[in-house]
């Protein structure tokens, strides 16, 4: 059985795990064990509650009986072990892919941050795969995107074909520049228009029926497959926005739709591409981020930020996402 480490002396069994030595009666474990405590073994459990069911950091304290402080503690270290363990999701590189972008804004110290959501979807299906996301400081602006998009695996840039997006500052240049196809969101552009009908107090706004009218030419233009009805809404559209009944802020709107009308038509004239029509899919993901930040408000720096969207997109990384339904009435 070999000699005692502390005398030198003979060893003999103390029991099935344990041995003593012959001659200073010291014992020790056959099988060395982690000294300590026991980890926690509740902590993904912690994850599944907080971003699967909704639970608020507050209201499991309560429930668990931690202090508030207590809680948080747990709930980052498994964040930190959970992205540890985890690994990115990608969709696998076969066929072509189309992007759906969308950024979000936070703010620390009185400076703002941007969150970029990046969306790969093949355009044969009918979800999104996301990406982790890409937190940089300042405002939402083209060096941002184009740093988000150069996160995007190798082995996916060359296949991405088309851009899903709203009308950010830069997006035509990187779409020019990639060679890729790019397709305005419908709903950013009828949103800002919609804002500005007066609908709520129409006897203050001006021009109330010029706006009106407006705004349904452009849903027409958005839909319609018949080119000559384009080409006429397209004169009307710019007759009304270089007169002077409407405001500038309007008639700005409505310049630079018809400016780049192609690019909101985009799904149209790319049908093999199944091109969404909206952002919509990106639109909920900034929406479930929001939701649980204002739930739980512990977050007091960008990297911790960054760690709990990060963890939270590899849980909830596919999303819904169809294409537009063409008509051809």
């Amino acid at each position: 059985m070999g000699k005692s480490l502390c005398c030198g002396s003979k060893i003999r069994r103390f029991g099935r795990r344990r041995r003593q030595c012959f001659a200073c009666r010291k014992t020790w474990r056959i099988r060395l064990k982690r000294r300590g405590r026991s980890k926690l073994r509740h902590l993904n459990r912690l994850i599944d509650l907080v971003f699967l069911k909704r639970r608020s950091l507050t209201e499991l304290s309560r429930s668990l009986r931690l202090s508030r402080q207590a809680l948080s503690y747990r709930f980052l270290r498994a964040l930190a072990h959970q992205l540890k363990v985890s690994k990115p999701v990608y969709p696998s590189a076969v066929g072509d892919f189309v992007l759906l972008v969308d950024g979000i804004w936070f703010r620390f110290k009185r400076r703002p941050w941007v969150i970029y959501l990046i969306a790969l979807k093949r355009p044969q299906d009918d979800f999104a795969t996301f990406l982790d996301p890409v937190l940089r400081p300042g405002t939402e602006c083209r060096q941002g995107w184009i740093e988000a998009f150069d996160t995007i695996p190798a082995v996916h840039r060359p296949l991405v074909r088309a851009l899903v997006c709203d009308n950010f500052m830069g997006s035509m240049t990187i779409a020019k520049v990639n060679g890729w196809v790019l397709q305005y969101c419908h709903f950013h552009v009828l949103a800002s228009l919609y804002s500005k009908l007066g609908l709520r107090r129409p006897r203050t706004v001006g021009s109330i029926e010029l706006r009106r009218e407006a705004y349904e030419l452009v849903r027409t233009a958005l839909t319609t497959p018949d080119e000559s009805i384009r080409e006429a809404i397209e004169f009307r559209l710019m007759t009304l926005a270089n007169g002077n009944l409407l405001p500038f802020r309007f008639s700005n709107i409505l310049r630079e739709f018809v400016r780049r009308l192609d690019d909101y038509r985009a799904y149209r004239y790319h049908p093999a591409l199944r091109l969404p029509r909206t952002t919509g899919s990106a639109e909920s993901m900034c929406r479930m981020i929001r939701d649980m930040m204002g739930r739980n408000r512990s977050v007091a720096t960008p990297a911790a930020l960054k760690l709990w969207v990060t963890v939270f997109m590899r849980l909830r990384h596919e999303i819904a996402c169809r294409p537009a339904q063409i008509s051809t009435n």
